[in-house]
């Protein structure tokens, strides 16, 4: 049967024929003409016609001889239970309107399937940040399962090419089995993907049509459902607590994950968050797939769905076989879609191949295909309706909303739901498992010689080598990029004797990382002097919307020497430990001094806090502690710190823990959320403020925040959240027809926070402001200072790392260089006005050589501009900084200038 569009736009069909639980209004993602059929499995042919009558014959026939040995079976005993639907197990259907399961039902889903078939097994990768189980599931046939073990090894064969050559390497994918996997509910308020996961899983353990059956005799399937449980609980939970009111498909209230929300998709080549580690270890270490796909959803208003291939521009280190091979699977999906009747499918636009920071991007430097695909939202589970005019163009290469050469079937609109998010999303994976079966022997060879060619690369060409010297400002540093490196499957190794290459030395003990490994492409790309490319188009250059610099040496702050002699290499004396990071040393006296040079020292002079151990500080920063000599070795020892034995001390400050307030505004902030896992960490304990609790309407409510809190700690929050707050949709007031929070969540600090924030500083309290909310905050106080730059100032730099000259005179700089790497996102510069009081510049943008890494364009609007300025305020002090200092947790060459602000002054 078929159907065709409406006079309104959206695609009629006889009530019959719709998907169980679907009505007329859902098939929004369809126009024209569209096959039709009742169950989805059996909606489309993917296999000629031919084939299928051969097919039917030997089904028919398969079906007799199994239905005679079911008989014989019966006489022994009652067959095995056979896993239930979704919508029989848990008693209503997925994806219907205004309706969202929680983690434990589909968690007691998961356990049901993987309790009834033999064709899965649900493995504990671990838990989440706040404890929820961590699960992914493994699919293949009954021989696939039970032979899984024996598959890893022969992929990992393909892995270790120096022990694998061309022949047995072809043998391996031949016989083999490619391993592919998913990563599904990155982002919470995506919630489609999670949601749909239990449908695909059902489906892949008992659909018996020749797509599923192939997938599972050819594939190790690996689905991880929900990549941030925490974030799903806190998405559904406010979901269905507000529908049917004005509040129905707001955000939560707080962040979606517990540090970084929208921003756990910026953590895959750092591994900051436990859920970013355990992916990792599936990755890189124990399995080892040749293809990840990651299922997102995108904004409401645009193309109804994104796949590769990918936009300009793409990575010089990144083998090609792996953007062919992307755009290959990419360019079959969108036939596959549009055999099927979808519309609105966008490729080559808004997405870039060139940032190895998301779950699935940094796969591209680990020779794996890492395959995006972006389904438009609706607003949660509440559906959309799209009249006509109401759709736009999105990213570079769609000028307008109509057809074109990578969007040749626009959609016209309608309604837009979630049943039709999850359908996409489903119909989506099926592609990719037909066409991962089909090319499993490609998969899997290529794997090998993209493997292969790195190392061989290693070997033929400079770099060959990168060594990082032990003798560090931060003796802590190399152990921390070491972490790094080995989480993301790189081989590190430690020098046993004295190494001369070049110009260079470097002592014993330093890290040697060569280049001749499978995953090269991730080193060169993580320690070498990759340039992010400038493109054009029409005469104007193409602005990056996000990071451009990732390079691990500048973000820890660690020098890393290039080998570029082979003959020098072979000379160095190598060994691969367990690599931990510093192990403190043991003092002898009962008195210790902790070096301010090294980040440890502060987490170790604020567990000494803690202890109730005596703490003072000296002028250079150096923390002084007080306790028996076993005690500063156990504090030394669990924080990776140096500990120095010492007699005699000079002047030092008295110090207490400082009594942080950080404020967060409704519905989160990331960079609050990064901030307070970076103050967890060092040990800070904090107090999170929100706007009216307490209240910051006059001088004397300023007084009284003075006397609960030393420090404020304002994150980089723009200037509109900071005084009017959000609406629970956008940042700014609702319009008509738009979701809201109810009032009490609608608010923000409010116009007359200046005066309570001047107040709180005349009593002697610390104010620290990063980056966006500087400007506000200059503004609100009436700060001597003016803030330029910003998203619309002369500048222009996304995600870049730009050098700061340091003040020794100033205590932020204790512990530090006379330079730094600074993460510079469309940050400021400050002119700072004469006044009363001594404003000091405790860093300014470089004079020259101001580009370290990335993307930047109006550099002449920052060279030699003060970057932070300290500026005293009657007993306390604000600090501004320009940049963020410890953006995403992982600008940790910064950290102590941000940490150092936030301790008392010791001179």
């Amino acid at each position: 049967m078929w159907c065709r569009a409406s006079s309104s736009g959206r695609t009629s069909r006889p009530q019959g024929f719709l998907r169980s639980g679907e009505s007329c209004q859902a098939s929004a993602g369809r126009r024209g003409l569209v096959a039709l059929a009742a169950p989805w499995h059996h909606r489309r042919p993917l296999f000629p016609k031919s084939e299928v009558a051969v097919r039917a014959a030997l089904s028919l026939i398969l079906f007799l001889v199994l239905a005679g040995l079911a008989g014989l079976a019966g006489l022994a005993g009652p067959a095995a239970a056979q896993p239930q639907s979704p919508e029989q197990f848990l008693g209503r259907a997925v994806g219907q309107d205004r309706d969202l399961f929680g983690w434990d039902e589909i968690l007691s889903y998961l356990d049901h399937l993987d309790q009834n078939s033999d064709r899965i097994e649900l493995i504990e990768l671990g838990e989440s940040t706040q404890g929820r189980r961590f699960v992914m599931a493994v699919v293949a046939d009954e021989q696939g399962l039970r032979d899984k073990d024996q598959i890893r090894a022969q992929v990992r064969e393909l892995y270790r090419v120096d022990e694998t050559d061309e022949a047995r390497a072809r043998e391996l994918a031949a016989s083999g089995r490619a391993i592919l996997a998913f990563s599904l509910g990155v982002h919470s308020t995506e919630v489609g993907a999670s949601q749909v996961s239990m449908e695909i899983l059902h489906r892949m353990v008992t659909a018996e049509d020749p797509v599923t059956v192939r997938a599972r005799e050819k594939l190790i399937t690996l689905l991880v459902p929900c990549m941030n449980p925490d974030g799903l609980d806190m998405v559904q939970q406010w979901y269905m607590q507000t529908v049917g009111t004005d509040a129905e498909g707001t955000r939560p209230l707080d962040l979606y994950h517990p540090y970084a929300g929208h921003d756990n998709n910026r953590d895959g080549f750092f591994n900051n968050l436990v859920e970013t580690q355990m992916w990792s270890r599936v990755l890189y270490h124990d399995w080892l797939p040749q293809m990840v796909i990651d299922e997102h959803q995108m904004g409401q208003s645009g193309p109804r769905l994104f796949l590769p291939p990918f936009d300009d521009p793409v990575s010089p280190t990144v083998h090609p076989l792996v953007y062919t091979q992307i755009s290959a699977a990419g360019q079959q999906a969108v036939s596959d879609l549009t055999a099927l009747g979808w519309t609105g499918i966008a490729t080559s636009t808004i997405f870039t191949a060139e940032w190895p920071g998301s779950v699935r991007s940094t796969g591209f430097w680990h020779n794996m295909l890492g395959v995006l695909s972006e389904v438009a939202s609706a607003r949660l589970a509440t559906p959309l309706y799209f009249p006509e005019g109401s759709l736009q163009a999105r990213g570079r290469g769609m000028d307008e909303y109509a057809r074109s050469a990578n969007f040749l079937a626009p959609w016209p609109g309608g309604w837009w739901r979630l049943r039709d998010i999850m359908d996409l999303e489903r119909d989506l994976t099926w592609s990719f498992l037909r066409w991962a079966a089909e090319h499993s022997e490609d998969l899997l060879l290529n794997f090998y010689r993209m493997n292969r060619d790195a190392v061989a690369t290693g070997r033929g060409e400079a770099p060959y080598a990168f060594v990082v010297p032990a003798d560090q400002l931060d003796s802590g540093s190399p152990a921390r990029m070491a972490e790094i490196l080995r989480a993301g499957g790189v081989t590190v190794q430690v020098a046993a004797n004295d190494l001369q290459f070049g110009d260079h030395r470097a002592g014993p003990g330093s890290l040697v990382v060569r280049c001749d490994q499978p995953f090269r492409p991730f080193i060169v790309e993580m320690l070498g002097r990759t340039d992010y490319p400038r493109l054009e188009q029409n005469g104007e250059t193409v602005r990056p919307y996000d990071v451009t610099a990732w390079r691990l040496s500048e973000l820890l702050g660690v020098r890393v020497l290039e080998v570029d002699d082979a003959v020098a290499l072979q000379q160095f004396e190598l060994s691969t430990p367990d690599l931990e990071a510093v192990s403190g040393q043991r003092v002898r006296t009962d008195r210790a001094r902790i070096p301010a040079t090294d980040l440890a020292s502060h987490a170790m002079a604020n567990a000494a806090l803690a202890e109730g151990y005596r703490v003072r500080r000296i002028s250079n920063g150096d923390f002084v502690i007080d306790a028996t000599a076993n005690e500063i070795s156990q504090l030394a020892t669990h924080h990776s710190a140096q500990a120095r034995d010492i007699d005699v001390v000079g002047p030092a400050a008295e110090i207490a823990a400082p009594r942080i307030a950080i404020f967060s505004p409704w519905g989160g902030s990331m960079d609050e959320g990064w901030t307070r896992l970076v103050l967890e960490r060092h040990g800070f304990e904090f107090e999170q403020i929100r706007p009216g609790q307490p209240d910051l309407e006059s001088k004397a409510d300023g007084r009284e925040l003075a006397e609960r809190f030393d420090v404020l700690l304002l994150p980089s929050i723009r200037a509109g959240i900071l005084k009017d707050g959000r609406s629970g949709t956008g940042n700014g007031k609702a319009r008509l027809g738009e979701a809201t929070w109810p009032e009490e969540y609608r608010s923000g600090l409010g116009g007359q926070a200046g005066e309570a924030l001047r107040a709180f500083a005349e009593a002697g309290g610390r104010i620290i402001a990063v980056s966006a909310s500087t400007p506000w905050l200059i503004d609100a106080m009436g700060l001597p200072a003016i803030a330029d730059g910003g998203p619309d100032g002369d500048s222009y730099a996304p995600g870049t790392l730009l050098r700061v000259t340091l003040d020794a005179q100033s205590r932020l700089s204790m512990g530090m260089g006379e330079e730094a790497s600074a993460y510079f996102a469309n940050g400021y510069s400050y002119r700072p006005r004469a006044w009363p009081l001594p404003t000091q510049v405790a860093a300014s943008y470089a004079q020259s050589d101001l580009l370290v890494a990335g993307f930047l364009d109006g550099a002449e609007a920052l060279v030699g501009r003060p970057a932070i300025l300290q500026i005293p305020v009657g007993e306390g002090e604000v600090v501004l900084f320009g940049f963020h200092p410890q953006r995403r947790a992982q600008t940790e060459g910064t950290f102590k200038l941000l940490l150092n602000a936030i301790w008392p002054d010791p001179r």
